[in-house]
Order: C-alpha cells, then sequence, then structure tokens
C-alpha cells in the first residue's frame, strides 16, 4: 500500500519459506513473514514498524540424534513486532519486543523487549 501523497511512503506484505531434505541440514524447512512499512499518519511519514512471525521445522536426522542423547526438542518459533519513531530527521527511537518458544520444550518462553536510541550523521 502505497502514500497518495507521496509513493515512497507505504506499508506491505514479505514473506520468505525455505524445505530442504533435512540431511545434513538441521532445518528441514522454515517460514518467515510479517507486515511493516511507514506510518501514513499525516506528520508521521518518517515513523516505520513491523510486525513479523518466524518458525523452523527441524530435520528428523537432528531429532533423532537429540533423542540418542535424551535431549528434549521440538520446532522453534517466534513473534516480533517494532516501531521505530523519527524524533528528528537524525534521532530515531525504537521499541522492540519479541516472544519465542524455544526449540527446547523444558526452556520458557522466552519475551524480550529493548529500546534503541539512533543518531544518524
Amino acid at each position: 500500500m502505497q502514500s497518495e501523497a507521496n509513493p515512497a511512503v507505504g506499508w506491505g506484505f514479505f514473506a520468505q519459506a525455505g524445505i530442504s531434505d533435512g540431511n545434513p541440514n538441521p532445518i528441514k524447512w522454515s517460514v518467515i513473514a510479517g507486515l511493516g512499512g511507514n506510518n501514513l499518519a499525516p506528520g508521521r511519514e518518517a515513523d516505520v514498524w513491523g510486525v513479523g512471525y518466524m518458525h523452523y521445522g527441524f530435520s528428523r536426522h537432528l531429532l533423532r540424534a537429540l533423542d540418542a542423547f535424551g535431549i528434549e526438542h521440538g520446532d522453534e518459533s517466534g513473534v516480533e513486532a517494532f516501531y521505530n519513531v523519527a524524533l528528528t530527521p537524525w534521532l530515531r527511537l525504537t521499541g522492540d519486543l519479541q516472544f519465542i518458544q524455544p526449540w527446547n520444550p523444558a526452556a520458557n518462553r522466552a519475551t524480550i523487549g529493548a529500546l534503541r536510541l539512533q543518531t544518524k550523521f
């Protein structure tokens, strides 16, 4: 989707998928998808945002090897969202939040928040 006032400003969908035979690759298949772009509100077009999802399906060869060592396992997935505020043309502040379900089912789900301040020269 593009801004009618400025076609260089907009947002859109992205996706990537991969598949392999899983031998010797540790990942048999993966999906990454999301939505992101500029804020289309008047005066906030320099702000950018995004939300994405990822999933990694591990190869059966790897999972059988982990079984041999008694290591619990599963696939891994996560969601991430961010918003980048243009405070000035040269100063940006980003808030980021991630939720990750790790491949090890005995491990807790991870929730990670972050702030970043960026200066552009």
